[in-house]
């Protein structure tokens, strides 16, 4: 037994490891078939194409199955949600079901960089265009961006489309857009904003709920207050955006942004609450930005610690986090 403990630690470490990197919270049920065969017309299928593209250090490259680049897409009619691994020069071809979906966030490497573009799936028989998706990583920094190639990608696929009798149509993705603004600078290191950042805060800090920066707090009301340092510069109002958060590994320290639930811009007042009672019994995670007229910051962001029994985790760009209670 004596010679048996460190093989069983190295396989706990191992584990929690496992934990701490955002294993998935649950299996998902397949939204994308592995026999494409059996998803026809006639079963119920339509068609989703496009082109999700890696660009590293300003050079475009091939993908295989090594370089864990993959999607989250999510359906929007059942919330089923499905990893989907892309290879090659990118070029995506997907039976789903029809309705709305949503490519929810991109995993590569270590990172997840949140993408939450909307498209709709067509009805048997039709496969619809969602665009091009280009990702550029430049130093660990991501730029993600839309574009429109449909001419191209309908003749790369003719042969194929026409030889499975479906019709083409153009159904782009919709970037999610907060609010109204006409251009975005970054919260640190701009004198625009007067902002001071350090690794635990990037931007505003939280005063409201307690202890959002460290955990995820449930607030004694579902309509509970919100409250942030002020702006040390005058003629500035604030914006706060609050999203539903869902768990990325087996123990929910690892969460992500899902829909908005609240929204308000131009506040006066580094202060806010909702109007309407939030859901009951949800985790959310919840920041504020800067506004001057037509100009927005980033949002604020957080550093975040996480201790396990045998590791430990950090990062940062992370949202306040609270819970709601039950009723």
């Amino acid at each position: 037994m004596i010679g048996s403990r460190p093989a069983i630690f190295v396989t706990c470490l191992a584990f929690v490891l496992l934990l701490a990197r955002g294993a998935p919270a649950r299996a998902a049920e397949p939204l994308i078939p592995e026999d494409e065969a059996a998803a026809t017309a006639a079963a119920g299928y339509g068609r989703a194409f496009g082109r999700i593209f890696l660009v590293e250090n300003g050079k475009e490259r091939s993908l295989s199955m090594w370089d864990s680049f993959r999607v989250r897409v999510r359906s929007l009619n059942t919330d089923e949600m499905q990893y989907v691994t892309i290879k090659g020069d990118g070029r995506v071809n997907w039976p789903l079901r029809p309705g709305e979906y949503v490519l929810q966030s991109l995993f590569y490497a270590n990172s997840i960089v949140r993408l939450w573009g909307t498209f709709t799936v067509p009805e048997p028989g039709k496969i619809a265009y969602f665009g091009d998706l280009r990702v550029s990583v430049d130093r660990g920094r991501f730029d993600i961006t839309f574009s429109d190639e449909y001419t191209g990608a309908v003749a790369r696929q003719e042969v194929a489309l026409r030889e499975a009798g479906l019709e083409p149509i153009k159904s782009l993705l919709r970037p999610e857009r907060v609010g109204s603004y006409k251009r975005m600078a970054p919260i640190c290191a701009t004198p625009l904003w007067g902002i001071e950042c350090d690794r635990s805060v990037q931007g505003l800090a939280a005063v409201l709920p307690e202890g959002t920066s460290q955990g995820s707090p449930t607030t004694s009301s579902l309509t509970p207050q919100f409250e942030w340092a002020p702006a040390k510069l005058e003629n500035v109002s604030y914006d706060i955006a609050i999203y539903e958060s869902f768990p990325l590994n087996l123990v929910g320290t690892l969460r992500e942004r899902g829909k908005l639930v609240a929204y308000a811009e131009g506040l006066n007042e580094p202060k806010f609450q909702p109007a309407t009672p939030l859901p009951a019994g949800k985790k959310y995670q919840w920041s504020v930005r800067l506004r001057r007229d037509d100009i927005v910051s980033s949002w604020t962001t957080i550093g975040t610690f996480a201790f396990f029994v045998l590791a430990w985790t950090s990062g940062s760009g992370q949202w306040y986090a609270f819970a709601t209670p039950e009723k």
